[in-house]
């Protein structure tokens, strides 16, 4: 169950990649500020809580949402991430858990679709 999909995992390095600006050089970037994620809602589902947990660390950050909830087409942006690998948790309505393992957020921008076809791996 934990897993959002490769799909997912393949699309937001894209994203990384592509906002990134190339600019040279392997692996970590240095480019040592904060992330931005923007959460952009494209399924059909309502999403209650979304947390972030570094891939090191046993337990979830705070609900990402706080007191509000993802509608369908609504869009969450996220900054002040530090540079790390995560973990992403998403809940819908049903409570029906779906977990992207291991996302660089080690970027300057990163939107993260989430649709029903890769809500799909999750059997949401």
């Amino acid at each position: 169950m934990k897993r959002l999909g490769l799909v997912l995992a393949l699309g937001l390095a894209a994203c990384a990649a592509d906002e990134g600006g190339g600019g040279g050089g392997g692996g970590g970037g240095g480019g040592g500020g904060d992330s931005t994620l923007t959460i952009d809602n494209d399924s059909t589902y309502t999403l209650i809580e979304i947390n972030l947990s570094p891939t090191t660390s046993i337990s979830w950050g705070p609900d990402l949402l706080g007191a509000d909830i993802l509608e369908p087409g609504d869009v969450l942006e996220v900054s002040g991430i530090t540079c790390n690998t995560y973990d992403i948790r998403v809940l819908d309505e049903d409570n029906d858990e779906c977990i992207l393992d291991q996302v660089d957020l080690c970027l300057d921008n990163a939107v993260w679709r989430i649709d029903n076809a890769e809500l799909a791996f999750c059997a949401f």
